[in-house]
């Protein structure tokens, strides 16, 4: 459809030119059909002829203030450009010289005018102006996203302003931050290069000071001979495979062992303490319920397949027990990071415990929908008025620990050890 648009607009006497991260990519070798972000601009054409070709291919809105913005269909970004302004001087506009080359589709002819190829060519980021770079401070967590992303270094200028200008980050509103992060860490070839900038040029210590302040703090050499947590952290970031990448569990590796520092030398209490400091700290980037709720679980009970390989394995019960806290699936996902993020070279032992925690969870997972409901509860006799709640989960327990495992059985129990103990009297 975008070529068909651009036609259009070249064809009412307008000028549209393929811009941005299209270009890019097209340069980068990546084909076109596999191009997601579509970015035009548009100039040489009057305001209102322009939104009326715009109508022809969908709805459009309009966003930003200083610098407006075109979205149409909730998707292509469309810049319209109004007076004299020639090209080059909306190229200044741009974050790198990689971003700002210009693609005519109709002549298949690139307008490059701050050696953005070169850049390319040479896995460069330059900023194409210091001042227009520094109009939306979230650049700064865009180099480190576009290091991660694509393996390219950073301009010794371009990391100066970086370092001088990281309090202007702190700018930024948070769900823009958080998006950001998420990208380096969703979207990186390698992760950690772009964090380890962040901390070099001393932004990383301004978003997530408890993160940076993990450096220096020294761990069991026979267990982590890579050295202190901060080393630690940043190598999990770069175990899993694009695919398997989720949100919940880039903030689990970074805030899993937040609580070591505090807990140093022992680091006995440190789930407890890293859940406290995440609690804390995520507040900063996001109100995403349910995010925070299901890192808070993987944060909490990160050690466990650890207790469990330490014991000689899992058993069914242990698992059940764990899979009712958290995701177990995601859970060991973190603990393999946790496992392969560190400098030791045989972790045979520690992987097959999390093949035989994953065989049990999938014999187990359909045994752990509570069996006895309210209403059963009601069949057998029991007054409406008495604490369904707590009787319930004395059943549910009693369910995970395979003491009956039907619902005749589980009538049975309930008679016999629940509805005449003493505990149950006192409830």
């Amino acid at each position: 459809m975008y070529k068909k648009l651009i036609k259009d607009m070249w064809d009412n006497g307008g000028e549209a030119y393929l811009v941005g991260g299209w270009v890019r990519d097209r340069l980068m070798g990546v084909p076109e059909d596999k191009i997601e972000d579509i970015d035009l601009e548009v100039t040489g054409i009057k305001k209102y002829k322009f939104e009326e070709i715009l109508k022809k291919y969908g709805k459009f809105k309009k966003v930003g203030k200083s610098y407006e913005i075109y979205i149409l269909n909730n998707s292509m970004e469309i810049s319209f450009i109004e007076g004299d302004a020639s090209l080059k001087e909306c190229a200044r506009r741009r974050d790198f010289t990689v971003n700002s080359i210009y693609y005519n589709i109709l002549e298949d002819r690139y307008l490059d005018f701050f050696d953005g190829i070169g850049d390319i060519r040479n896995k460069l980021l330059r900023y194409v102006e210091r001042d227009s770079f520094l109009e939306d401070p979230l650049r700064i967590l865009r180099t480190a996203q576009f290091m991660s992303r694509f393996g390219f270094s950073v301009d010794n200028s371009l990391e100066k302003i970086i370092k001088a200008e990281g309090n202007e980050i702190l700018k930024v509103p948070k769900e823009r931050i958080c998006r950001e992060l998420e990208k380096i860490y969703l979207l990186g070839i390698k992760p950690s290069d772009g964090f380890l900038f962040l901390e070099k040029a001393g932004v990383l210590e301004k978003i997530m000071p408890e993160i940076s302040s993990l450096k220096g703090v020294m761990q069991d050499k026979i267990y982590h001979p890579e050295g202190d947590v901060f080393t630690h952290t940043m190598m999990m970031l770069d175990v899993l495979s694009k695919e398997e990448r989720t949100s919940e569990l880039f903030w689990s590796i970074l805030y899993h062992d937040a609580g070591k520092r505090e807990a140093f030398p022992s680091f006995n209490g440190h789930c407890e303490k890293s859940q406290e400091i995440f609690e804390r700290e995520i507040t900063k980037f996001t109100d995403n319920k349910e995010l925070i709720n299901s890192v808070r679980k993987l944060v909490r009970y990160h050690e466990e397949p650890l207790k469990m390989f330490l014991r000689g394995g899992g058993d069914r019960i242990s698992v059940k027990k764990l899979a009712v806290k958290v995701d177990i699936e995601k859970l060991l996902k973190l603990y393999r990071c946790d496992v392969l993020g560190r400098g030791r070279s045989d972790n045979k032992e520690e992987l097959d415990t999390i093949e035989v925690i994953e065989g049990i969870y999938n014999e187990v997972k359909n045994d752990l929908k509570p069996l006895v409901r309210g209403r059963n509860l009601i069949e057998w006799g029991v007054e409406p008025k008495e604490d369904f709640g707590e009787i319930l989960k004395k059943l549910y327990d009693a369910q995970i620990e395979e003491k009956f495992d039907n619902i005749r059985s589980a009538k049975k129990f309930y008679f016999s050890k629940v509805a005449g103990s003493p505990v149950y009297k006192g409830i």
